[in-house]
């Protein structure tokens, strides 16, 4: 290589050189000379004590031979136990003279290598180390430099120990059991509690290591009054109650359980074996929510109320709450009566409900009969209701206290006197005003014919307005008078101050009211109000015609309602005074009762029995003033009142008599003599009871004699509009034969206003038996205008020579003549049915007649075929042998029962029927009957209708129609007279052509005809459905 090669160059270039000539001998001399010198003076340095221990160092080197430091170095803990997560301090003091800085060396569990701290010293040789939280288990220990080595410390070691948590925490609330409201789970993340007062928390827990104890903290708040001077917000502070419930413990679980009382926080506090517990355990809310008071209102009645004589008040209630109800009760007190002291305490009546529904409505029907309510009681009454609270005790609401009163017999009858008297009034009134309407638009009508060539003014326009806003007021006037008089009879109806046929009259009376003042005519006027304006002068003429009819005869039928409600009130009178009669009577038989049980040494109870009979005695005087009334009233009427049977009550009444006989008995009463008080008190009671039965006998000759006149009356009025139709007819047939050129125009227009005329003499009487008889309807009266308009429009074109329109507005009148003269019929049809204005002996058969018995059994006869053919229909809708739905087998388990029924009433008319040879042969054999429906029934509980059930069905129905019919000939045999044969000669009349106009009217005469000779129900409703179907054919 190169230095290889660079080394042999030198060499050959120093080979020949001498080195000795350049070396200096004497320096090499000199130098071991100093050299031996150097050796001497050290050798002899080993014997002096520094340099040997000088040279012991340095032979030693490997140990130190540092002098001591001058400080030392202690370190605490040195041995200690801490939570993980706690804070430590670690401390390093400094004795002697103290180093500036400290360096602190720390390993931890499961690390290799230290770290290091630098450490400045705080104070005077002390040095601080803080470790906010201790993670793991550690070492360490302190030194501090000196020299070439160091001071160290001792190691000191923290074992780091957990402390208990809770892992899992899990529960359930549950509600009062009265609550019905349904559990709920708690967990880690929702252990918050908002439920009822009073219900249960069941709570466990799991730990992270094995715990010893537990334990739940319960932070109660309280709430007391503050200082106001200190609280200006609330004048209220807080107050915290601590309530621990320990928890069954097992390893790491936890179980307990607490009541919700109050509202607060709670937490739960773990316990291990070196009695540490869990750090700031979560508080959870405690909402404990009150179960609030129930609510209450009384719907039915809102104010103080009267009852009826049934005494019956109906309530209806509502009440609410938050989860249902214990109880609701009627607490009720007597506060005033004539016969008792008032009560001071309330009794108390349970009301049904349901306790689990949290809205309810209870309606309850509250019998005060049963709590022996008297005339002129009252008592007050509230209702209180109470929640189902079991916890913190039942709470209550309460309505506020009303008053329910039973009206006296005196105080019903004196307000329907009042209200009767304001009707009247009202109808005069009313009255009035329609007569002013009639006139004015009399009035206005004159303007317009004669300024029939000036255009309309203002000032007749607003005339117009007036009066149909006039004629409105009067409608809406008669509203609240039918609204008024409903009441009335609804109040004697309640109070059973009435009788059945005197409220029909009533309610008879409201219909023809309502016909007055009908929705068609109310329509007419506010149809006229909105055309006025466009009406022609001619339309306006004859606007302000209707207005006067209508006026007119509004006017005539309120001034009839007047006369009718008078006769009314006549018959209301009678019934009240015999109902009155009939309880003075009663109460007077029960204070002769306890005057017979009193001891007469008993001067108190003496004393209570006088004031009722002084009290009787005022009631009797009353009865008198009333009778009197009554008296005056039926003089007004007229003659048709039974004036006698007026004085036979007066007599049997006997006023001063028995008024006499009561005073009588209170004084023996006062004196003691109880014996002779009995008999003047037995003497009253005869006398008033008595003059009740009279008082129905008057009533009952009332009803006989309206009713024979109005039978009369109106038998007569068809009659004579039968005959007027024939002339009528007659009339028609010369107008349809009648040449426009014949000179019997002005005849024929005479004849016919003569028919006019008689047809008004019957329009005017039956208007002056509708005075007295609700039987005169407003149809009646109608159908006999609409006839005497066309009467009058046929003179009218009889006059013009206009022979076809004539005999069409004839034919019109016959046609309303018809009608009218048919429901005249019908009414007395009826009339006779109910044996209104029969004779005193019905049957004609003298003392030993059963006209009674006969008209009895054939109207049951009647009422079973009308039954019987309501069970046929139900059956036929049942199908035949078909599987019933439920819904088809109740209905025929229902019919089943009602066919039973008839079939136990036919049993017992058969049984009746027995040994009545003649009546058992006119009605055949009603047992056959029986045991059809018999069989019939049998069918119907089996579930089998059948074919042959039909039948049979059919059958009944037809056997009851034939004895009713049988029942009717046999009446109508005993009417006959034998004459002697005769040969009768006549011309046969013509065939009616029912094609015509003129057949189908004398076919609608003949049935009238037909009607009134008496045949029977059945015939008759055959011969109406004959003559109907023959017109609807042609």
């Amino acid at each position: 290589t190169l230095a290889l090669a660079s080394f042999e160059d030198v060499a050959h270039k120093a080979v020949t050189k001498d080195f000795d000539v350049i070396i200096n001998r004497s320096e090499l001399k000199r130098s071991m000379i100093f050299f031996l010198i150097a050796v001497i003076l050290s050798s002899s340095l080993f014997f002096v004590p520094s340099f040997a221990s000088g040279l012991n160092r340095v032979v030693n080197y490997n140990q130190s031979f540092l002098p001591p430091a001058p400080f030392g170095l202690t370190i605490t803990p040195l041995n200690v136990s801490k939570l993980r997560g706690e804070k430590i301090r670690i401390t390093v003091k400094a004795s002697g003279v103290p180093p500036e800085i400290v360096t602190l060396n720390i390993r931890e569990e499961q690390q290799e290598n230290y770290d290091s701290y630098t450490l400045h010293q705080d104070s005077a040789g002390i040095f601080h180390y803080d470790i906010p939280t201790v993670k793991r288990s550690m070492e360490f220990f302190a030194e501090s430099v000196w020299l070439t080595s160091s001071v160290k410390t001792e190691i000191g070691k923290v074992i780091v120990t957990d402390r208990p948590i809770i892992r899992s925490l899990s529960g359930r609330v549950i509600p009062p059991s009265y609550s019905r409201l349904a559990v709920r789970d708690l967990n880690e993340q929702s252990a918050d509690i908002s439920t009822l007062r009073g219900s249960q928390v069941q709570i466990q827990v799991t730990g992270n290591k094995e715990i010893t104890a537990a334990e739940i903290i319960i932070l109660k708040q309280k709430y007391s009054l503050g200082n106001s001077e200190t609280n200006t917000t609330a004048n209220q502070t807080v107050q915290i109650d601590t309530v621990k419930i320990p928890l069954q413990v097992d390893a790491r679980k936890a179980i307990g359980n607490f009541a919700v009382q109050s509202t607060g926080e709670y937490y739960i506090l773990l316990h291990d074996k070196e009695n540490q517990q869990n750090s700031e355990p979560i508080h959870y809310k405690i909402i404990a929510l009150t179960d609030g008071a129930p609510t209450i209102a009384l719907l039915e009645p809102t104010a103080d109320v009267q009852v009826s004589e049934k005494a019956l008040l109906p309530l209806k209630v509502a009440i609410t709450d938050d989860y249902g109800f214990s109880w609701m009760k009627l607490y009720y007190r007597l506060a005033e009566s004539r016969y008792a002291p008032p009560s001071k305490n309330f009794m108390v009546l349970n009301i049904p409900i349901s306790g689990s529904e949290i809205a309810q409505e209870i309606p309850y029907l509250w019998n005060l009969n049963s709590i022996g309510i008297s005339p002129g009681d009252k008592f007050e009454f509230y209702i209180e209701v109470a929640d189902n609270d079991q916890i913190s005790g039942f709470k209550t609401a309460k309505t506020s206290t009303l008053t329910v009163r039973l009206p006296s017999l005196d105080e019903v009858l004196t307000q329907a006197d009042e209200d009767q008297e304001n009707i009247a009034k009202d109808l005069e009134k009313i009255a009035k005003s329609a007569e002013e309407v009639r006139k004015d638009a009399e009035e206005v009508n004159r303007e317009i014919r004669k300024n029939q060539d000036k255009p309309m003014d203002w000032e007749n326009k607003k005339k117009i307005e007036d009066l149909l806003k006039k004629q409105t007021e009067n409608q809406k006037k008669l509203d609240q008078v039918q609204q008024q008089l409903e009441q009335v009879a609804e109040n004697l109806k309640e109070n059973n101050a009435i009788s059945p046929e005197t409220l029909e009259k009533y309610q008879e009376l409201q219909k023809l009211l309502k016909e007055v003042n009908s929705p068609e005519l109310r329509k007419q006027m506010e149809e006229m109000q909105k055309m006025m304006q466009q009406m022609s002068k001619e339309e306006l003429q004859q606007a302000m015609k209707n207005v006067q009819f209508n006026e007119e005869m509004f006017k005539k039928s309120i001034e009839r309602t007047m006369n009718l409600l008078k006769r009314m009130k006549a018959e209301q009178m009678t019934d009240a005074l015999t109902k009155r009669a009939e309880e003075l009577a009663k109460k007077q038989d029960e204070i002769k009762k306890q005057s017979e049980n009193t001891n007469p040494n008993d001067k108190q109870k003496r004393n209570e029995l006088a004031e009722q009979q002084k009290n009787a005695q005022e009631d009797m005087k009353k009865i008198a003033e009333e009778l009197k009334d009554l008296e005056k009233l039926m003089k007004e009427i007229g003659k048709d009142m039974p004036m006698n049977e007026m004085d036979k009550a007066k007599e049997e009444l006997s006023e001063k008599e028995t008024s006499q006989d009561m005073q009588d008995a209170q004084e023996q009463m006062e004196k003691g003599d109880m014996n002779q008080a009995q008999q003047k008190q037995q003497k009253a009671s005869d006398k008033l009871k008595k003059f009740a039965q009279q008082m129905k006998k008057m009533k009952q000759e009332m009803k006989k004699n309206l009713a024979k006149e109005t039978i009369k009356q109106m038998q007569k009025a068809v009659q004579d509009m039968l005959d007027v139709s024939q002339k009528q007819e007659k009339q028609h047939q010369k107008s349809q034969s009648m040449d426009p050129n014949s000179t019997q125009f002005s005849q024929n227009a005479q004849e016919q206003d003569k028919l006019s005329e008689q047809l008004a003499a019957i329009a005017n009487k039956m208007m002056q038996l509708s005075q007295k008889s609700t039987k005169v309807t407003p149809e009646m009266a109608k159908n006999m205008g609409d006839a005497m308009k066309s009467m009058e429009k046929a003179t009218e074109q009889l006059s013009n020579r206009n022979p076809q329109q004539a005999g069409d507005q004839q034919q019109g009148a016959m046609s309303s003549m018809n009608k009218a003269a048919m429901q005249m019929q019908d009414a007395l049809n009826k009339m006779q049915g109910e044996g209104d204005g029969q004779c005193e002996n019905p049957g004609g058969q003298g003392e030993g007649g059963d006209g009674d018995a006969r008209g009895s059994m054939m109207q049951k006869l009647q009422q079973m075929a009308g039954k019987q053919q309501g069970i046929n229909q139900g059956t036929q809708q049942m199908g035949t042998g078909q599987q019933l739905s439920p819904e088809k087998q109740a209905e025929l388990g229902r019919l089943a029962s009602e066919q039973g029924k008839a079939q136990r009433a036919m049993e017992e008319l058969a049984k009746k029927n027995e040994g009545r040879d003649g009546k058992k042969k006119a009605l055949g054999n009603l047992d056959k009957i029986a045991e059809e429906m018999k069989e019939v029934v049998a069918d119907m509980q089996s579930g089998m209708i059948t074919p042959e059930t039909r039948k049979r069905q059919e059958r009944i129905l037809s056997r009851l129609l034939d004895a009713t019919r049988s029942m009717n000939e046999r009446d109508y045999e005993t009417k006959r007279e034998s004459r002697s044969g005769q040969d009768i000669t006549r011309n046969s009349p013509d065939a009616l052509d029912y094609t015509t106009q003129e057949g189908k009217t004398r076919a609608l005469q003949e049935l009238l005809r037909s009607i009134q000779q008496g045949y029977t129900k059945d015939y008759e409703s055959l011969i109406r459905k004959y003559f109907e179907s023959v017109q609807k054919a042609n």
